[in-house]
């Protein structure tokens, strides 16, 4: 585990990457018709990132879930900035995100990765429990 202060980088980075296969699907058009098609891929991303997420958290035993987490959408929400910036020059059709969008990707992504690391918390703490 590569941990610096009792966070291990390498899953919080994994964990933010993972979940920008959810935008990528977007920029590729799945969501544009068939079973995925808007609303519906979206949500079922987002909870198929959101399951991955605890499941790697519980498993790994992280010491601190709820900063993982935290850190996890904060990069998430980086990725996807980073990813926006990056398709400007390349899609037409790519907007390009205003300052206060960017900082509210951010803050909405950690605040979905907190929500995430409070049930993680809570897991990890009955998993201990029970061992006991």
């Amino acid at each position: 585990m590569n941990e610096t202060n009792g966070l291990d980088w390498k899953l919080i980075l994994g964990l933010g990457l993972f979940a920008t296969f959810r935008p990528i699907l977007s920029i590729v058009g799945v969501y544009e018709s068939g079973a995925l098609r808007s609303p519906v891929g979206p949500i079922v991303m987002t909870i198929l990132i959101s399951v991955v997420w605890l499941t790697m958290v519980v498993l790994r035993r992280a010491r601190q879930p709820v900063t993982t987490l935290t850190l996890a959408g904060f990069a998430y929400g980086a990725f996807a900035i980073v990813l926006n910036l990056a398709l400007q020059p390349i899609l037409t059709d790519a907007k390009l995100i205003p300052a206060p969008g960017m900082i509210m990707i951010l803050l909405v992504n950690a605040l979905w990765g907190a929500a995430l690391g409070l049930i993680a918390w809570a897991l990890l703490r009955n998993r201990s429990s029970v061992a006991r």
